[in-house]
Order: structure tokens, then sequence, then C-alpha cells
């Protein structure tokens, strides 16, 4: 089942791997601006070969594929350090990346975004390096044993591989207490524990306790007779110890969703007509939250019914061909009726799970699109409380899965985002752009049609059995989408464009 977390991930590690691809060029990119700011003497030298070095061991060297949080296996703290105070050197450098890409292949937006984000997080990552620190096993284990007042003489993590009990490393207040310690191995823990034991200076009785942790051991070696009494004192602070690292990585987790917001922001606002807009907003849903297939639809409310105007990863013809009828969907219907009741006093609309959509949506579509767990978006424009339409989405087909809190928050966030975006292409009073197509109801195009006719308001009320009051509604709406100035002109653009005949 995919999650929030593994999609975000996956933009990482697609910036990440397009950086890999372009190793040779990229360096060539890097040294040439170094070469650059040697010969005019910039002051700024230094710090941008550090950060180079920096940024080389970790995009080309270092195999990790999602945002671990963590430098301090490999990199210099000094360097660290410089690069941190300096991050305008990152975008530099990050800007050389893209160019350096660019000039080798087909550089989609979709691949710009995905290192930009691949570049924030590492900033993200240097900036927050002190904090994380405090949340490793070795800080915790390099604290207690510098302790003066816990009777515990050195510590040791140890791992089994290849039938082998392994030193990985050792805490002590002497940091040369093991020497050639890559090299201790035994076929138990107690022996491995003798051997640790045997470079000791001391000739006193030693007490070493092994403890489980994660995937593999601690060593805790005490002064004290007693040792077995400072079991619980150990345990107990490891279990505060992982609470707080889980915390902490929680922390920075609950911010991804925020992420994916400003991405698909950048993406639905490079739209420039609305066919665009439509082919941004679905493919957004789906490249920055955690669904396979998107199905947008515009909602009328004069005449209570949604219409399909684009599908991602879906049929895209079959998708525009549904114009349904609000209640043959029980579930969005009774959901319109709470925001017709607040909706003028709302900033937000819920978006809702449905995880048998075959209990919310006809049966012929259940079956024709394989539908099994739905999530529906609204799209709705919180300036305006107006619902524009709704996004479906899921994880493909016949696939039942679950939401968590933070695709909810994103959810609401893209809908408000979507929402916006596409008001504008309903309200701008602008020249329509070439090969916009606009959605009308049923209704509205019998409306139309009559207007084409020459029929006045209420000669079109007595032809359709409706009130003049509703078909003035419909002439408006009609108006609005085409960004027509008058009746005739929405007749005029209506026939050039053989939306009637």
């Amino acid at each position: 089942m995919k999650t929030f977390n593994s999609k975000m991930n996956h933009v990482y590690s697609k910036g990440l791997q397009l950086v890999k691809k372009h190793e040779t060029a990229i360096k060539a990119e890097w040294e040439e601006l170094l070469l650059h700011l040697k010969k005019v003497g910039k002051k700024s030298y230094k710090i941008v070969d550090d950060t180079t070095h920096f940024l080389s061991t970790y995009l080309f060297q270092v195999n990790d594929d999602v945002p671990t949080g963590r430098f301090s296996k490999w990199e210099n703290p000094q360097i660290m350090e410089s690069v941190s105070s300096n991050q305008y050197i990152l975008t530099l450098l990050e800007n050389g990346i893209h160019k350096a890409i660019q000039s080798g292949q087909e550089y989609t937006y979709q691949d710009h975004q995905a290192v930009k984000y691949l570049f924030s997080k590492i900033s993200e990552r240097i900036r927050t390096q002190p904090y994380q620190e405090h949340f490793t096993i070795e800080h915790f284990l390099q604290q207690i044993v510098s302790s003066k007042q816990i009777p515990i003489k050195w510590a040791a993590m140890v791992t089994f591989k290849n039938e082998k009990y392994t030193l990985v490393k050792s805490f002590h207040q002497n940091k040369d207490q093991f020497h050639n310690h890559l090299d201790i191995k035994a076929d138990s823990i107690y022996e491995l524990s003798e051997l640790l034991l045997q470079q000791m200076d001391e000739s006193m009785n030693q007490n070493v306790l092994p403890i489980p942790y994660e995937d593999g051991t601690l060593l805790i070696c005490s002064r004290d007779q007693n040792a077995s009494d400072i079991i619980p004192l150990i345990t107990y602070s490891l279990q505060v110890f992982k609470k707080g690292q889980n915390s902490f990585k929680e922390s920075q987790q609950m911010d991804q969703w925020k992420d994916s917001v400003i991405l698909f922001n950048e993406t639905i606002m490079r739209a420039q007509t609305f066919d665009e807009a439509v082919e941004n907003i679905t493919a957004g849903f789906v490249e920055y939250l955690p669904f396979e297939r998107c199905a947008l639809f515009s909602y009328s409310y004069n005449e209570q019914m949604g219409f399909g105007l684009y599908g991602h990863r879906l049929d895209n013809k079959a998708i525009q061909n549904i114009n349904e009828d609000i209640e043959n969907l029980p579930i969005i219907q009774d959901n319109l009726q709470f925001l017709q009741m607040f909706g003028q006093n709302m900033n937000y609309l819920q978006p809702f799970y449905i995880k048998d959509a075959s209990l919310g949506f006809p049966e012929r579509y259940v079956k024709q699109f394989e539908l099994k767990t739905v999530v529906v978006a609204p799209i709705f424009t919180s300036t305006t409380s107006k619902l524009l339409g709704a996004a479906i989405l899921d994880q493909g087909p016949d696939k039942t899965f679950k939401i968590n809190e933070d695709t909810f928050s994103a959810l609401i966030k893209f809908g408000q985002s979507a929402g916006e975006m596409l008001s504008k292409f309903y309200n701008d009073q602008i020249e329509p752009y070439k090969g916009e197509r606009v959605n009308f109801s049923p209704r509205e195009v019998e409306v139309l049609k009559l207007m084409a006719e020459g029929a006045s308001t209420s000669e079109a009320a007595t032809t359709l059995n409706l009130s003049e009051y509703t078909v003035r509604d419909y002439v408006s709406a009609i108006m609005q989408k085409m960004n027509a100035r008058n009746r005739t002109e929405a007749v005029a653009r209506a026939l050039r464009e053989g939306m009637i005949k």
C-alpha cells in the first residue's frame, strides 16, 4: 500500500537518481565555476570548494535513496558548519546541476522539481544537523559512559553477520581503549565480551551486560559489583531515548505534506489555459499524493449534475463522457447538502473516504473503472465559498487502502489550490485561449441552442418549462464559462467552435 511518505520519498529518490546519472557533466560544471572563482580571486572559493566535496560525497558516493536526516557518518563537522552558514552556495551549485542536466537530456518540469526537492531536503537536514545528533544511539552511549554518576566503564555496539558477532563501535572516556576494534569478532556474545575485557588496562573484575537493541546488541561494562542493579536504569533510559527519537522523526515527516502542497501549487500555477489547468491538477494529485488515478469533475449547482473534465491514468474520453445526476451519488449528495447549509461560513471542505465504492457510486462506473476504495476531494474556492467540482482518487483498479491524517490535510490544501486556479479561468474577463474546452450541462446546452435561435428569456422558459429566473441563471452561467461579454458573443463563439449546431 502506498503511503504519503513513500510518495514524497519517491520524488526525493527521482531527484537523486537524476543527479547521479549526470555525475560527469555536473562535476565539470562545478569545476568550471571553481576555476572562475579562483581566477578572479573570490574569497568564496574555499567554501565553494568545500561544498562541492561535501555534495560529491553525498550525491555520488552514499547510497541513500530516502531522506535519512543524517550526514555525520561520513562528513567533517567543520565543513558541515561552514556549509550550514553559507546556504546560498548550495543554491549556486544546485543551479549548476539544473544547467548540466538540461544540456544533456529532455528536462521536464517534474524532473526540475525533483532536483529542487532533493536540495530542499539536503538544506533542511544541514540546518537541523546539530539537533539530529542528540537523537542517535551513538550520542546516547557516549553520554552514559562520560557520566561521573553512572558506574559505566565503556559501551559497545555489536551486530551479528556472517555467523559472527562483530564489534561495530565502542564508547569510552579513553577513545583509544580498544585497538583494531574492526577486527574483533567472536562466535558468541560471551566470547566477544572476553576479547574486549582482555584489552582493558585494569586487572580488576568487570561486568559486561548484553542488552538487545533493534537489530543488534549493546554491551555495557559496569564498574559496580552490583551491576545487575543498573540494568533497569539503562533499559528505561533506552526506552525514553527511543521515544524521543521516534518523536523527532515524526516531527520531520509531518512537514512532508506541506512540501507536497508547495510542489503541487508550483505545478498548477504554470497553467496558461483551462485545459492545461485540469491536466496539471489531475497529474499533481497523483504525483504528490499516495494515489495512482485521478478523475476531475465539475459541478453545476443549477443542474445538480457532475461532469467529467479529465482523467489521469484513466480512459480520458470515458471520464469526459460522464454527465451524472448528483441524486445517483448519495454520499456526494449528502456532503453537498451539508455545504449548502454551512458553506458560506466554511473556509475549507473535508475530503471524504469511501472504503467500498459500490456503496456510493452507480454499479456501471464501479465495473467500468474497477473501483474499490476511493477518496473524494472537493475542489472549492475558500474566497467565495463556492464548490466547483471534485477530484475522485484511488490507488489503482480494485485496490483497498487507507489514508492518514497528513494525506487528509494535504487533500484539503490541494482542493483549495485547484479551486482557486480553476476559478481564475471561470471568472477572468479575458479573451479565451485557443483550443480551450468549455463544459456545459445538458440543460445549459439546451438554453444555448435556444439563444442561438433567437429565443427570448421568457420564450426559453416556456419551451423548457422553467421559470424566467432559472433561465437567466443558466444564461449567466454560460456567459461566465465562455468569458463572453453578452449573449451574442456567447452564441457566436459556440457556433464558431462547434459547441452547438
